[in-house]
């Protein structure tokens, strides 16, 4: 085949079209791209900035990410998701209510986060809070004047022209922070990378969309938009304590260095593991809402997209724990060493968000977005309960220990239950799907410790480059193996989905 070939492929793979299924599968293929380009820059630009300016200073930004955060998630109205799940094509009458209700938001939580920047600054003991909090006070207010039809790249899963507007800010933060960094050396860098990358993507949202909103405000359409969206503003605040809670709880009882190790801990160990479930979430969210009255179709998508989750989930998130000390020897020095066993709980973690992944879609395009709700309330109470003696005891491990334990015994098996009950599926199905990755993963896993040990190459880098490229040769070797003797079909399900998005 030639290049020629090969390229003309490639294109007509990546062009926006065809039936649901094929553009479902064309905009995986985006959203991938989206997101292992994003998530590779911005953890590549971390890493430098980490390194640079050392865990007391990046621990700032960690406690000024955890307060906006809190605003933001403790605020979000849920707008895009109740127009995106709408049948209808065409929601242009509802844009405009729907961006004077977002700059509303935006404005709110830029104006409490300029007014309690000196109160969390107290709370924290970190007086350059003060100042961070208040320039990023901007941020808010960027987003929040953003072109409100963006959520139309979603809803027709077009996910090409999302490329453009998600690598638009990630470039700008990337060059800002990194230029700042080796500058100054100062947490400043990622506070001006992160209100450039808004401000990048508040030009670029109206450069893609060709609709121009105007502050109208329809009441009747706003009550619609927030009767689907209560059980979204009503997660989100429940989110925050799940996803945030642990972060705040960690920086004011431990400080601001151990905070640092926790959430770049989060950020290295979770983010191939977020590549998958943002993947399925963009794109599995509205294509369920196109099939939400088709049992049979509905049912067969959630366990493809178990199957395709799981598949590429599990052996990730056991290789990052099983090379976790390599990779903070190769890109980090050594006063980061504590964050390798935050590393290896917590990648259990991102293995787990992953198989939530393909359930909270389901909730949400089914318009049952309350057992997302309730399910987290859930987790809520069982952190409250033990991560202070949990921490107390063991320092953040045992906050980690917490949230691992929470989604491994509670969280996700409910969320799993109540899934298969929506698609009248089978839980033996969903048990086998599991499994095969599982018993794959746990070997490969062994066979890169055992490497890993008897490694011996001076270079921590290429240390990390041969775990690596064993564990995959490894996995590989099994999945081929494991084939001949199961029906999971694993080798025709990579070869349906490259045919189809190659075809």
């Amino acid at each position: 085949m030639s290049l020629q070939s090969v390229v003309k492929r490639l294109r007509r793979a990546l062009r926006p079209g065809g039936s649901l299924a094929e553009r479902a599968v064309t905009g995986g293929v985006w959203v991938a791209l989206t997101n292992v380009a994003d998530r590779a820059l911005q953890l590549g630009m971390v890493l430098l900035v980490a390194r640079l300016i050392g865990p007391d200073a990046y621990g700032v930004m960690a406690f000024a990410l955890i307060v906006m955060s809190a605003l933001t998630k403790l605020s979000r109205l849920g707008i895009d998701a109740a127009l995106i799940q709408r049948e209808e094509s065409d929601v242009d009458a509802y844009l405009d209510t729907a961006w004077v209700m977002q700059n509303a938001r935006s404005l709110l939580v830029a104006g409490i986060l300029f007014t309690i920047a000196p109160v969390a600054a107290g709370f924290f003991d970190e007086p350059q809070l003060t100042n961070v909090l208040r320039v990023l006070a901007l941020s808010p207010v960027l987003s929040g004047l953003q072109n409100p039809a963006l959520l139309y790249l979603k809803k027709d899963l077009r996910f090409d022209k999302q490329f453009v507007y998600t690598l638009s800010g990630t470039v700008f933060y990337v060059t800002v922070a990194v230029g700042y960094a080796l500058a100054t050396r100062s947490v400043w860098a990622l506070v001006f990378g992160l209100v450039a990358s808004d401000a990048a993507r508040l030009i670029v949202s109206y450069l893609l969309v060709d609709y121009r909103p105007w502050p109208r405000f329809d009441l009747d359409h706003a009550r619609e938009l927030f009767g689907y969206g209560r059980w979204i503003f009503a997660s989100g605040i429940v989110l925050f304590l799940i996803m945030e809670g642990d972060d705040a709880f960690v920086g004011w009882y431990l400080g601001g260095a151990v905070l640092a190790f926790y959430q770049l801990a989060y950020r290295v160990s979770n983010a191939p593991a977020t590549e998958v479930t943002q993947t399925i979430s963009s794109v599995v969210f509205p294509t369920y809402a196109k099939l939400q009255s088709e049992d049979r179709r509905l049912r067969d998508g959630f366990f493809k997209t178990v199957q395709l989750t799981t598949f590429v989930s599990f052996p990730v998130a056991v290789g990052i724990a099983a090379i976790a000390p390599t990779f903070v020897d190769a890109f980090l020095t050594e006063e980061w060493g504590p964050m390798v066993p935050m590393i290896q709980l917590l990648a259990a973690w991102g293995l787990l968000r992953s198989l939530g992944a393909t359930t909270g879609p389901l909730f949400q395009a089914v318009g049952r977005p309350d057992f997302a709700t309730k399910i987290q309330f859930g987790k809520l109470l069982v952190i409250a309960a033990f991560i202070y003696p949990a921490t107390a005891e063991y320092g953040a491990v045992g906050t980690a220990l917490v949230i691992v334990g929470n989604s491994l015994l509670f969280s996700e098996p409910v969320s799993s239950y109540l899934a298969v009950r929506v698609v009248e599926g089978s839980y033996v199905e969903l048990l086998w799907l599991l499994a095969y990755p599982a018993l794959a993963s746990a070997v490969m896993g062994g066979a890169v410790l055992a490497l890993r040990e008897s490694l011996v190459v001076g270079s921590a880098v290429l240390e990390l480059v041969v775990l690596v490229v064993a564990g995959v040769a490894v996995y590989t070797a099994l999945v081929l193996g494991l084939e001949r003797y199961s029906g999971y079909d694993s080798v025709s399900l990579c070869r349906r989905m490259v045919e189809t998005v190659v075809s």
